[in-house]
């Protein structure tokens, strides 16, 4: 990391309806993906583990163990427009299999994931509302990233 913050704004968010047979860099770099455009907001993504407690005969106390990954969701909120990316998402609302995602940082940096999309809400419909839709994602695989 530099030692100066970085602006994310002019991140991208794009979508492969394909997922990688190994979870790689590499295996996600090899996929095709079509960008989401109208993308507002990007939710917290990144690895995060589930823990369990243990408690072992002979322990002084019982502690919390890693037992694998967390569950993890994420919500995308777009701005509502005619494009590719945008329908790919809503196609995907509901089904069981999984997409593969690419966000790409203004310095060229990578986060990629694949997760299925288990819900899409509109936004508000007021006569000063500009037409949004929020997106919520449940992460199903490791979240790599690359610099």
């Amino acid at each position: 990391f530099d030692d100066m913050p970085t602006s994310l704004a002019g991140s991208t968010l794009a979508v492969s309806q394909a997922t990688p047979t190994d979870v790689t860099a590499a295996g996600f770099s090899a996929l095709s993906y079509t960008q989401i455009k109208g993308v507002k907001v990007v939710g917290e993504v990144g690895t995060q583990y589930a823990t369990s407690t243990r408690n072992y005969i002979g322990l002084a106390r019982p502690y919390q163990a890693m037992s694998g990954l967390a569950e993890l969701s994420l919500q995308v909120e777009l701005i509502r427009i005619a494009d590719a990316g945008q329908d790919m998402l809503r196609a995907m609302v509901g089904l069981e299999s999984a997409c593969s995602y690419r966000a790409t940082r203004p310095d060229g940096s990578l986060i990629y994931f694949t997760a299925q999309v288990n819900g899409l809400m509109n936004g508000s419909f007021t006569s000063g509302s500009i037409a949004e839709q929020k997106c919520n994602m449940a992460v199903l695989s490791k979240v790599i990233e690359v610099d």
